[in-house]
């Protein structure tokens, strides 16, 4: 792909705000849904326990539950989206991941040896490989570097 026909690099602070809402997305979902378990399971318990213990291990256990099933979820979300050479951060943001050679979005197992193999090298080093992308001309951290792609502004 050459530099004429590329669309626009992305800037590192919407890297970093995608990076932020990948976070606070699975945060959002599992708070209402632990807050909503927990009023579920002190409504089922009807009578006092005998033992402040039982109560809580069985909320507990509902909170674990209900806490999984919706990580699993957005796992499941988070995988199928880097089908498309993007996170829902990404999404949201407007911006995608591209092979550096053809332009063309990064699919699931390019962007799988980007952000577990590639992440984890590019955090190894006091998150140097990160930083690395602020000086790039290509705004690459090591993780695209690995991964030979480039992220770009889609809209």
């Amino acid at each position: 792909m050459d530099l004429m026909s590329r669309p626009p690099l992305s800037g590192i602070g919407a890297r970093i705000a995608a990076v932020l809402l990948d976070g606070l997305i699975p945060m959002a979902i599992m708070i209402p849904a632990a807050i909503t378990g927990y009023a579920m399971s002190l409504s089922l318990v009807g009578s006092p326990p005998s033992f402040p213990s039982d109560t809580m291990q069985s909320v507990a256990i509902f909170i674990l539950l209900l806490t999984s099933i919706g990580f699993a979820s957005y796992s499941a979300l988070v995988l199928a989206m880097w089908a498309y050479g993007m996170t829902p951060g990404m999404w949201v943001l407007g911006i995608r991941v591209v092979t550096f050679d053809t332009g063309q979005p990064a699919r699931f197992w390019r962007m799988a040896l980007r952000q577990i193999i590639g992440q984890w090298v590019s955090a190894i080093i006091c998150y140097l490989g990160f930083i690395w992308a602020i000086f790039d001309a290509n705004k690459q951290g090591w993780h695209d570097k690995i991964a030979k792609t480039l992220v770009i502004k889609t809209r």
